[in-house]
Formats: C-alpha cells, sequence, structure tokens
C-alpha cells in the first residue's frame, strides 16, 4: 500500500506550525502510518458520520488529541485540510463545516483546472524540509523511528484482535512479555527473526517485507 498526502492551501501547515516538536513527530509517524499500511486502524483514521467523503485523523499524544480534517482524491491520494486541538471526543461542528467548504472548494477547483499542481505542497517536502534528503543521517533517525511507530501500532491492533494479553502472545510466540511490551511501546531493538514469529507463530499473520 502506498498513498501519498498532499495539503489543500496552507490550513493544515498553519496549524503544524503551531505544535511543539514532539506533537509534529507524532503527527509525522501518524503520517507515514496512513501512507504505509492498507487497513489504518479506526483509531488514526475514520470517517465523519453525516459527510459525504470527509475523514478526519487523529493524534494522541498526553491527554491531547489533535484532529485534522481529510479526504481521498482518486483513492490513494490523501487531501489535508484544516487542524485543530480537543481534548474531548465529540468533533465541533463549526470545525465540520469549515473542513466541508474546503473539500467542496478542492474539487471544485480541480474540476475547473484552476489548481496549480506545480504548487502543491506535500508530505514528502514536509519531511524532506524537517528531516533531510534520503540517506542522510537526519532522516535514516527518522526512518527508523516511523517505521518503528508503524511496527508498534499493528502488533498492538492484531494483539487485541486476537483477544490475547502481551503474556499470551509471549507464551505462544516463545518470547518474553518485557519483549511484547517495548515493541508495542516502540522500544528496544526489533529482531527481525523474532518479529516473523511473533505474527506468524503467535498470531497466525503473515507479514511481508518491502525493499525500496
Amino acid at each position: 500500500m502506498s498513498r501519498k498526502i498532499i495539503f489543500y492551501e496552507n490550513h493544515f501547515i498553519e496549524f503544524y506550525q503551531k505544535q511543539d516538536q514532539k506533537v509534529k513527530g507524532k503527527i509525522q509517524y501518524v503520517f507515514e502510518l496512513i501512507q504505509q499500511v492498507d487497513r489504518v486502524p479506526k483509531k488514526f483514521l475514520d470517517h465523519i458520520t453525516g459527510t459525504d467523503g470527509l475523514y478526519e485523523i487523529r493524534v494522541e499524544y498526553q491527554s491531547n488529541i489533535y484532529r485534522i480534517f481529510c479526504c481521498f482524491d482518486k483513492g490513494q491520494l490523501v487531501v489535508l485540510f484544516n487542524g485543530f486541538q480537543k481534548k474531548t471526543q465529540k468533533t465541533p461542528q463549526n470545525e465540520i463545516d469549515k473542513a466541508v467548504q474546503l473539500m467542496n472548494r478542492y474539487f471544485s477547483k480541480k474540476n475547473k483546472k484552476m489548481k496549480d499542481y506545480k504548487d502543491i505542497q506535500s508530505f514528502d517536502e514536509l519531511i524532506e524540509l524537517e528531516h533531510g534528503k534520503i540517506g542522510t543521517e537526519s532522516r535514516n533517525k527518522y526512518e527508523e523511528g516511523a517505521q518503528m511507530f508503524i511496527i508498534s501500532e499493528m502488533l498492538k491492533s492484531a494483539r487485541k484482535e486476537a483477544n490475547m494479553t502481551q503474556e499470551q502472545l509471549a507464551d505462544k510466540s516463545g518470547t518474553k512479555k518485557s519483549y511484547i511490551s517495548k515493541l508495542e511501546n516502540a522500544k528496544g531493538n526489533i529482531q527481525l527473526s523474532t518479529l516473523i514469529r511473533i505474527f506468524e507463530q503467535g498470531l497466525n499473520r503473515k507479514i511481508g517485507l518491502t525493499f525500496l
């Protein structure tokens, strides 16, 4: 699965620039998950009830919830609109209305060929700006962290779907509960053979490798 995230106008960037570095980092990791994972868990991406194609990206950090509205264009293109911070689960109607207006404007301009695609700002450009070009030390560090985050969330989601505790999964896959806990919290070193055993032996799931 390979999606691409782009920004419509400057609404997301204005929201993003107001956040501190730790929140920005969590937003980036969630975006990486959305770009790379086929079935994105609803805790990160969910349809807004009562709208025609509007979705909400949810980023949780400490006790805060950061929400970013988006839609899909041609299946794999994710278009970002406005974002906001909210501690409660309920999404304010005025923010939804604003996002719907932006979504309608995006498609209206696109259909009229008024949008200059050369000027589109994308998530890829943002990552290159903040973490450097592919192959640099800072970019490698970011990508390692992003992959660790994705693995931890997919493992946690698969374990919960299987109705297993960390201890049960550890016993079934021949490893320790502490190792499962570290993986689910994106900590520690990942051993590929152990990871495969956890998914295939412990969870009866197949995992694939992609070499870029």
